[in-house]
């Protein structure tokens, strides 16, 4: 299997007739890639239909067997392919959305878009009712299909995949016009000029700032809205990254988002939150989409986990920062007017550590 690669061409499109669907959750495997993928009429797995996160890392690989499957379904009509379908909101942003380029490309019209689901789903229904209205807000208006086993499908529309972590955050040409054109189509900006993206109210495993209160209290004394994306449906978040001129936020998956709807002319600044490689993503993306260089600030301190934990790429980690350092590049930067940011002394830190390890029934500590 080659890997991902954005062509020199245009992306293309392909439709497979009695196209045999081997789901990625069928199975009994739990690493990021298995075996799963799109099989046409002859028995030919199609590369075109496997799922990538990046360049180097396919997410679906060849199931090593042609022939032999007991189909459980035989679905009609002519279905879209959209890869795989995440209930995570930055890995369904990234690659969730990555074929729908071609939905508005197709020569004949579709029934719906046709997705593997992560894993092997006991109310498939469920899912597909929650992520229906994301697929709405991305500008496509179709319904959702999912399946837990192999099925066999009338017409299979296969585009190339156009977006998706590491190297392939920038997109494909043909994904950035739809980002452009469709994604949040008809749902009008609304919200605070200035914003300052939290992660203070998240589930307590979900990584971020310590003291990130501190934080909140001095941009919304210089007049930012405090937002809180989990707490607003998809529309209502575009609706705000639509209206925001300033966005101040940590490295999150709301970044993602508010990227589609940045202009050049806006000013963001990236806060750094947790080890590794990830503010190039949002770099990249930031660039490629609309030409616009955020600020970065990276202050972080002390990095406190569970028990056990490694540096590496670590996104649930519990992380100090330099205040008095942070607000002053925030101050130079002209996202704040004050350059002083009070923050938490060590007896709030402690505090808040202690309350994370009672919320979480295991104890935090510091990383080495």
């Amino acid at each position: 299997m080659s890997g991902w690669k954005l062509r020199d061409g245009p992306l293309t499109i392909e439709t497979v007739g009695d196209a045999l669907a081997i789901p990625f959750g069928g199975g009994k495997e739990r690493a990021v890639t298995r075996a799963a993928g799109v099989f046409d009429a002859g028995g030919n797995y199609l590369e075109r239909a496997i799922c990538w996160r990046n360049s180097t890392t396919p997410v679906t690989r060849h199931p090593q067997q042609e022939t032999g499957y007991e189909v459980s379904e035989e679905i009609g009509g002519r279905w879209l392919f959209g890869g795989m379908l995440y209930a995570h909101f930055g890995h369904f942003l990234c690659e969730s959305t990555s074929r729908l380029w071609a939905a508005g490309q197709v020569s004949e019209p579709v029934d719906g878009i046709f997705f593997f689901p992560k894993k092997r789903l006991g109310r498939p229904r469920r899912l597909v009712n929650e992520l229906q209205p994301w697929i709405r807000a991305a500008g496509v208006d179709l319904p959702i299909r999912i399946a837990n086993d192999p099925v066999r499908i009338e017409k299979l529309v296969i585009p190339d995949q156009g977006f998706g972590t590491g190297d392939m955050i920038c997109g494909a040409p043909e994904y950035r016009r739809y980002a452009a054109q469709d994604f949040g189509r008809g749902i009008d900006a609304d919200g605070a000029e200035k914003i300052y993206i939290s992660r203070s109210r998240l589930f307590s495993k979900r990584g971020r700032l310590l003291g990130e209160a501190h934080i909140e209290a001095a941009f919304a004394a210089e007049g930012y809205r405090i937002f809180h994306p989990q707490e607003h449906s998809l529309s209502e978040q575009i609706a705000q990254y639509k209206a925001a001129r300033t966005v101040v936020s940590q490295d999150c998956s709301a970044l993602h988002l508010a990227a589609f709807f940045a202009r050049p002319d806006d000013r963001v600044a990236i806060i750094i939150r947790r080890p590794g490689d990830t503010i190039g993503d949002f770099l990249s993306q930031y660039r490629s989409f609309c030409g616009l260089a955020p600020l970065v600030v990276d202050h972080v301190g002390q990095l406190h986990s569970f028990e056990g934990a490694r540096l590496g790429q670590m996104s649930e980690v519990y992380a100090e920062v330099d205040f008095a350092a942070l607000g002053a590049a925030l101050h130079e930067g002209g996202f704040l007017r004050s350059p002083v940011l009070p923050g938490p002394d060590r007896a709030d830190i402690a505090t808040e550590i202690t309350a994370l390890s009672e919320r979480l029934g295991a104890p935090i500590v510091p990383v080495a």
